[in-house]
């Protein structure tokens, strides 16, 4: 008897529901299903993969938790982008970590003199040289949001030279050696406006995480000032968080 090839003994040993996670997840990763694709119908999914309701079921909870689909009340699942800021990366490291393609259409891209408010939290004298980079944000071609990001120009010789449409931001802070280390985020929900509701594609009103964040350096310099709004039935936010360390003082 011919071994069997490692595959299809994962295949044989891995449970349906998870057979079914991994299909999902590669038609996804290789954009047969995208950003903002409905699923097929539980009915419809039994039928396709000879499987019971059940592990439709769970192999839908399984990629609700990973972040790959969102339920949306009566209409069904959709697939959706995912951003875990527990580990700080840039929009298109992110994106290329689930298999997924990034992309970004630039809408403003240059060289000015900082505000006075962003000279005070970039810790620089007022006038100083900044870049300030607005683009929509795609995933396998499809708008997913809109950013807004302002740097200093001295950390990277040169920058207004690049094009961001294909060239990450954070790699080429990595390149010249500024690590992003740590991000304060600021998130709210909204609707988007005329003007982002045409960027993206969406109707007006539409909903959106509205995320700012303020990022640092490995040594606690203020690197970068964004602002985001990102659409909430394509993009998803996770986050971990955690209590004051115990004490150890008893309760009595």
């Amino acid at each position: 008897m011919e071994r069997q090839s490692a595959e299809s003994l994962w295949q044989v040993t891995q449970p349906r529901h998870l057979q079914l996670v991994r299909a999902m997840r590669t038609a996804i990763g290789s954009g047969t299903l995208q950003i903002g694709d409905r699923l097929p119908s539980e009915r419809d999914a039994c039928r396709r993969f000879s499987v019971s309701r059940t592990t439709v079921r769970r192999a839908l909870a399984e990629l609700h938790a990973q972040g790959y689909v969102e339920p949306d009340g009566t209409r069904g699942w959709f697939v959706t982008a995912f951003v875990e800021p527990s580990v700080l990366s840039g929009f298109s490291d992110q994106a290329s970590q689930r298999g997924l393609m990034p992309g970004s259409k630039v809408l403003r891209a240059l060289v000015r003199a900082a505000t006075l408010d962003e000279a005070e939290s970039l810790e620089v004298a007022p006038g100083s040289e900044v870049f300030e980079l607005e683009r929509v944000r795609l995933l396998g071609g499809i708008p997913v949001g809109w950013q807004r990001a302002v740097v200093l120009c001295s950390l990277a010789p040169g920058i207004g030279e690049h094009d961001f449409g294909a060239v990450s931001l954070y790699q080429l802070l990595r390149d010249h050696r500024v690590v992003p280390s740590r991000a304060d985020y600021d998130i709210e929900a909204g609707v988007t406006d005329t003007t982002r509701s045409k960027l993206l594609g969406v109707r007006e009103s539409s909903p959106v995480l509205l995320i700012r964040a303020t990022t640092f350096d490995r040594e606690g310099r203020c690197i970068e000032l964004s602002e985001g709004a990102f659409l909430g039935e394509r993009y998803r936010f996770t986050a971990s968080v955690s209590g004051p360390a115990d004490d150890a003082k008893s309760v009595r």
